[in-house]
């Protein structure tokens, strides 16, 4: 099974709406869950300019999701890697 390859945006609005509290994602994730995605920060995933939904945002394999908090993170990764299966 490939990882699952994740970036946070730290982009200003993303930051200070909550990328940072995803920057703690070892404190919140599972260990089973987290040996199983690369996950990184990225300084701008360039959503808000082009006005794509609500800052945070995550790319998780490639799909740019918006307005993530801690839970819908989990989420997330839950069912990118139930669909690498």
């Amino acid at each position: 099974m490939d990882r699952v390859k994740v970036r946070i945006c730290l982009g200003t609005a993303c930051f200070v709406q909550g990328g940072a509290d995803l920057l703690l994602f070892e404190d919140f994730l599972a260990p089973e869950l987290l040996e199983k995605c690369d996950i990184e920060a990225s300084p701008c995933l360039n959503q808000c300019r082009i006005g794509n939904g609500i800052a945070p945002y995550v790319e998780i394999n490639g799909i740019i999701h918006d307005n993530v908090d801690q839970d819908k993170l989990i989420k997330l990764l839950q069912e990118a890697v139930n669909a690498g299966n």
